[in-house]
């Protein structure tokens, strides 16, 4: 028993790898998940009480028991049978295959990831590039949205900073989940995402499995009254303005809605506008199509470059990308819509229904285009918009100035001033705009647009068009 054993090295590094994965499966993982789980109990009994939309049991469940419950449920097996039979597959890899789309699909919601860590890093990177700014909410009327509705923030897409603005600004009230397109699907921003409360949408994807339990995993978190956040537009803008409805998610939530049995569905508008949109520049440069053939590499690399900018303001505190304002809608019942417009929902059918969404967008994409608030760059960017080669001194910059504000709020455009004083804010957006070779500066004093950055003045510009008429 206590001879010495001789045996090669390479055995012995065999043993102690195995050793090691055996002590990190039976020892390091149950504690990291004790860890968790009681974090997560704790987190949740002191924040819930105090959240306007308390947390549901849906979002408490763990990704396993989400996955197991979409890809089991009831509503699709028919749909699953039928599929099997068109390719030709054996109803057993079907399953597999619904599997592995249900489990790729479904968040993996963490309450102390989204209070502590997640809340932390939102407003930390959020403060150290923008001064972050709510326009106007409408307190008496959010407040009457309780548990016993299913509410869905709808928001205008600029930036992928609007998941981090409604986080963060919505973080007292509830905790969101939000649809996330490929752009995320690399680590560590995946891992992320999915502890947000993020569920993966490919919105271009044929696959008529995946579209059958992306809908219906939709469709039950609505009815568990899981709060959503849903870019309507379905991209990010390409050009600044507000794009056509992307209606999808909106025909998902409605499919099955019935007065008598199910929850309200409240739609809660959100607009927001930025001084800086961090994308800006890849918006102008590439279509979608282009963009997403440049690989995990190219957006990993992208990644790295924002992280590191992030890091570094954070450090100086500069918030040298300017404004970032939202501002909040009166909520939309659906009920209310509906016996507004004398539609009753279960009585009509599929293409009737889809009539009666497309109605429903139109009025959301409107409602959400008159909340985006005039942050201080696209107020100034909309001075040379008809008239790119003129040439302007300080004086008539500033009477133009005043006379795009006054615009804007005559169409009840909610204005972001500094300290609430035009000149001040002018003279905040001049020094952007100077920076970053916007508009520049000749040696009489004139002030012009930089024709080679034309396209960006453009982009910032067109964020009020609605409010101008155009």
């Amino acid at each position: 028993m206590t001879e010495t054993i001789s045996i090669p090295l390479w055995q012995y590094l065999v043993l102690c790898l195995t050793a090691l994965l055996v002590f990190i499966r039976v020892v390091v993982f149950p504690l990291w998940a004790s860890f968790w789980s009681a974090r997560t109990r704790n987190i949740v009994e002191e924040v819930n009480p105090f959240l306007q939309l308390h947390l549901s049991p849906f979002t408490l469940s763990r990704r396993r028991v989400l996955a197991d419950r979409l890809a089991n449920d009831p509503l699709i097996e028919p749909r699953v049978l039928k599929i099997a039979a068109e390719r030709g597959e054996s109803l057993e890899k079907t399953r597999r295959e619904v599997w592995r789309i249900a489990w790729d699909i479904v968040p993996a919601f963490n309450p102390y990831f989204y209070f502590r860590i997640g809340y932390r890093m939102a407003r930390s990177g959020l403060r150290s590039l923008y001064y972050p700014r709510i326009g106007f909410v409408d307190e008496e009327s959010m407040a009457e949205v309780g548990d016993e509705v299913a509410t869905l923030f709808l928001i205008n897409h600029r930036s992928n900073m609007d998941y981090v603005i409604a986080n963060y600004l919505t973080a007292r009230r509830t905790m969101l989940s939000f649809g996330v397109g490929e752009w995320s699907r690399i680590w560590p921003i995946q891992p992320l995402m999915r502890m947000a409360g993020g569920y993966f949408v490919r919105r271009d994807s044929g696959d008529p499995l995946y579209r059958l339990l992306l809908k219906r995993y939709v469709q039950l978190a609505t009815a568990a009254r899981v709060p959503h956040a849903i870019f309507i537009e379905g991209q990010l803008s390409r050009d600044g303005g507000m794009g056509p409805p992307r209606l999808g998610l909106l025909s998902y939530v409605t499919e099955h809605y019935d007065p008598e049995t199910s929850p309200d569905l409240v739609f809660m508008p959100i607009g927001i506008n930025y001084d800086h949109v961090i994308e800006d520049q890849n918006m102008l440069r590439y279509s979608t199509e282009h963009f997403r053939t440049k690989g995990p590499l190219f957006i990993l690399r992208n990644g790295i470059g924002f992280v590191s900018r992030v890091m570094w303001e954070l450090l100086l505190r500069r918030r040298s990308h300017g404004y970032a304002c939202a501002n909040f809608g009166n909520p939309v019942y659906f009920s209310k819509w509906l016996a507004r417009n004398a539609v009753h929902w279960p009585d009509l059918n599929r293409a009737q229904r889809y009539q009666w969404i497309e109605k429903l967008g139109a009025e959301m994409i409107e409602t959400i285009s008159s909340l985006v608030p005039a942050t201080p760059v696209p107020m100034l960017c909309r001075v040379w918009f008809h008239d790119p080669i003129m040439k302007l001194s300080a004086d008539e910059l500033r009477v133009r100035f005043h006379a795009i504000c006054a615009t804007l709020e005559q169409g009840l455009c909610h204005l972001v001033l500094v300290q609430d004083n035009r000149n001040l804010t002018l003279e905040h957006a001049l020094n952007h705009c100077l920076r970053r070779r916007i508009v520049r500066e000749s040696d009489d004093g004139e002030y012009e647009i930089n024709l080679e950055m034309l396209p960006l003045a453009n982009y910032y510009a067109n964020s009020l068009s609605q409010f101008l008429n155009e």
